[in-house]
């Protein structure tokens, strides 16, 4: 598993994290109160992004200190996923769901 991780490609991590955000904010959004809506949209992604990107360390397929240089593509994942995220937000307000 964790060289599934390890072999995700900077595109590919970003799909990966955009399309897991936006259905995990979905789910949320239909089973939590509206006041929480717009804080899914920020911790989902951020907390996905996050998973994704040190997967590979956690798991044992690469070395904290090679992926400690790249930690900022946490911040490209993260807003890969609140786009997606924040339009199924937009979708719910537009249906009054």
């Amino acid at each position: 598993m964790g060289s599934f991780f390890d072999s995700l490609s900077i595109g590919t991590g970003a799909l990966l994290v955009a399309v897991v955000s936006a259905v995990a904010v979905w789910l949320l959004c239909l089973a939590s109160a509206v006041s929480l809506r717009e804080i899914w949209v920020v911790i989902v992604p951020l907390t996905v992004a996050h998973c994704v990107y040190w997967a590979p360390v956690w798991l044992g397929a690469a070395t904290h200190s090679e992926y400690q240089v790249w930690a900022f593509m946490i911040i490209r994942w993260f807003l890969e996923g609140v786009l997606p995220s924040a339009f199924e937000i937009d979708h719910f307000y537009d249906y009054g769901l």
